[in-house]
């Protein structure tokens, strides 16, 4: 039987925002007694404050300091006790040597309802701290006295910034939900932005008009503005969960970046470059052109049992397996910093740049085909397409081309399978540096697909209690993640846990089986007696799996608005024998079925094959994708449903033959 997961769970996403909200005043700052007097907020029951209205406005001062001023107020319903750390809010001022940012004008209220009359309490001057964050920041913190469920917050203040290039973005999205988020930019004619919208969701409005002479400077010289609105209303939390790259990557803002200033004195000056300019930079940078032409110092570092060998793949993977088997990463991922070849051969020891360097460059002293790639790892967010952003990037790699076809490689790690490059780098894409024909961007994406692959034969004894034995394999990315587990706990430590993972299960003659062949799945045999069976009237149940793949559903929330990133594409099979004694007979098998995300996107079978003397049992569990747009949330997160439903409580029914 067929069941297809159909989209009408996205019914349930309309319904999220037609609630009506109408008792809140999400239309200006004016706190209402409807404000103080609801506790509940109907859209997420689980928040315990929200934006009630949130408002920006950043322009150029017009004469005086020609300073970016901004202009920032918002009004925070308190639900509970557990929204008070909403009551201190932290604000960030950027510094350099050519000046800093300054907070003004602070007016902060907490608002309550008293006998039935609305009551406001001013932030006091002890109750605003300014300390040092770090060498360009300094933090403007305050908190708000006098809070109670109930609450309503509100506060203005004014930025005054001399960093015209560092135009403020807005978020739209934060931890808490908000009602109102409106943000108001006058962007001067001769200050050319990139602007990006970031996120899933939708503007409400997003409206631009022309401001004449909106900004004017002593000499005569003036400038138009385009007047830009944007609304955003009943914005959901952005609240992490497994399965993500980094939040700045979803969460719904707009960002803007100086590409180029027209100066009234006629002058012109850009800021973002072309690819090929940037080419040519890095080809002279010390930290990466510069090292990477440091190919003679590479020639005794190969075993002469290595470089004698045929320039093939075979020779590839000894070069990288001896790299990384006896140079160690540091831990650090610096790129454009303290990253020196020489120090590396000497030390063996480097950082991301530094290690995988000295694999492209002996590789091509071994006239290998290879280039370096530059990245953004997963947890620093996407590098930007549209334009170079060098800072974007955070991590390099190798590429190596052999037999019309390509590998990724990554010496920091010794238990990779060859051709794969770790977890952290699963970015989407990465920017190949070519010198000589040009840089391009390329995938990042594993070529295998990673999989667990359970078999057990499972015997139910006279004494009624289960003996089996069991192979457990794990390749691709989950290989990786079990060596890197056993070489940081130690064979006898990993195997215990191994042992001690449940208490109705008794593991014994336990081996490990390719521990060292980083290319093969890694394997693990043992024998195992289990005294889990239970018994209601004369029939006896047994559960057909000693270990389930996933114990609970890994996705939780009402609602998520960014994607599902896995990194890589998976397969999980399990494969069952039941064997009975000669006096017992199985009498209720659950039926066969099949479930599949649609487009082909994924699987989850399990079929039951009954013969004279056994009952063999498949699972399995397909994800043909790595990645999952976010309106497949509602879809994955009921596959995931049924995937712990079938794994933790289908059972067997076996009775005594009568």
């Amino acid at each position: 039987m067929i069941k297809n997961l159909t989209l009408l769970i996205f019914l349930t996403l309309s319904f999220f925002f037609t609630y009506s909200q109408e008792t809140y005043n999400s239309a200006n700052m004016l706190v209402s007694k409807a404000d103080l007097e609801n506790t509940i907020y109907k859209k997420d029951s689980t928040a315990n404050a929200f934006f009630i209205y949130e408002k920006g406005f950043s322009r150029v001062e017009n004469g005086g300091n020609y300073d970016l001023l901004t202009d920032y107020e918002a009004k925070i319903k308190i639900l509970n006790e557990k929204g008070f750390d909403q009551a201190t809010v932290s604000v960030l001022l950027f510094k350099n040597k050519s000046g800093k940012e300054q907070f003004d004008d602070l007016k902060a209220y907490t608002y309550n309802l008293e006998n039935g009359e609305i009551s406001k309490t001013k932030i006091e001057k002890k109750n605003i701290y300014t300390e040092a964050y770090d060498e360009n920041y300094t933090l403007v913190k305050f908190t708000f006295p006098n809070v109670k469920p109930g609450s309503v917050l509100t506060y203005k203040y004014q930025l005054a910034s001399p960093f015209m290039y560092k135009f403020n973005g807005w978020d739209f999205q934060d931890d808490i939900p908000k009602l109102h988020s409106e943000y108001i930019a006058d962007l001067p004619g001769n200050y050319i932005y990139n602007i990006k919208l970031v996120g899933t969701l939708k503007l409400e409005t997003n409206t631009s008009t022309i401001l004449k002479k909106c900004l004017e400077v002593s000499s005569g010289g003036h400038a138009d503005c385009s007047h830009n609105v944007y609304i955003m209303k009943n914005i959901p939390a952005f609240k992490e969960e497994k399965y993500m790259t980094a939040k700045e990557n979803y969460f719904s803002r707009i960002d803007y970046e100086l590409k180029e200033f027209k100066g009234f004195d006629g002058t012109n000056k850009k800021y973002t470059e072309t690819w090929e300019n940037v080419d040519n930079k890095l080809k002279k940078e010390v930290a990466i052109g510069v090292q990477l032409k440091k190919l003679a110092i590479t020639k005794g570092i190969l075993p002469d049992s290595i470089k004698a060998t045929p320039n093939d793949i075979k020779k590839a993977k000894k070069i990288f397996r001896y790299i990384s088997s006896n140079y160690t990463w540091n831990k650090k991922n610096k790129i454009f910093k303290d990253v020196n070849i020489n120090e590396v051969i000497k030390e063996k020891v480097g950082n991301v740049s530094g290690i995988n360097i000295l694999l492209h460059n002996i590789l091509k002293q071994q006239k290998f085909t290879v280039h370096p790639v530059l990245l953004s790892t997963r947890n620093n967010g996407y590098a930007t397409k549209i334009h170079p952003v060098i800072s974007g990037f955070n991590y390099l790699i190798v590429q190596l081309s052999i037999d019309n076809k390509t590998y990724l490689l990554d010496a920091t790690e010794k238990t990779l399978v060859f051709g794969e490059v770790p977890f952290r780098c699963l970015n989407q894409y990465g920017r190949l540096l070519d010198f000589k024909n040009g840089s391009s961007w390329i995938d990042i994406k594993p070529k295998q697909i990673s999989a667990h692959f359970f078999k057990e034969e499972i015997v139910l004894n006279e004494d009624l209690k289960i003996s089996g034995k069991a192979k457990h394999l794990y390749s691709g990315y989950h290989s990786h993640f079990k060596r890197k587990k056993l070489e940081a706990l130690g064979e006898n430590h990993f195997l215990n846990n191994i042992k001690n993972q449940d208490p109705e299960i008794t593991i014994t003659d336990i081996h490990i089986k390719n521990k060292n062949n980083y290319d093969k799945a890694i394997e693990f045999e043992f024998d195992f007696t289990r005294d889990d069976v239970s018994k209601i009237d004369d029939i006896l149940y047994l559960k057909p799996f000693t270990k389930s793949f996933f114990k609970q559903n890994p996705f939780k929330l009402n609602q998520r608005t960014y994607p599902i990133d896995f990194g890589y594409k998976d397969t999980y099979t399990y494969l069952v024998s039941i064997e009975l004694p000669e006096n017992y007979e199985f009498v209720d098998i659950p039926k066969n079925s099949l479930y599949q995300i649609p487009n082909k996107l994924g699987q989850l079978g399990i079929s039951f094959q009954k013969n004279p003397k056994k009952l063999i049992i498949t699972h399995r569990i397909t994800f043909n994708s790595s990645y999952y747009p976010t309106e497949y949330y509602s879809i994955l997160k009921e596959f995931f449903n049924l995937i712990v439903n079938i794994e933790n409580d289908i059972l067997i029914g076996v009775k005594k033959k009568s």
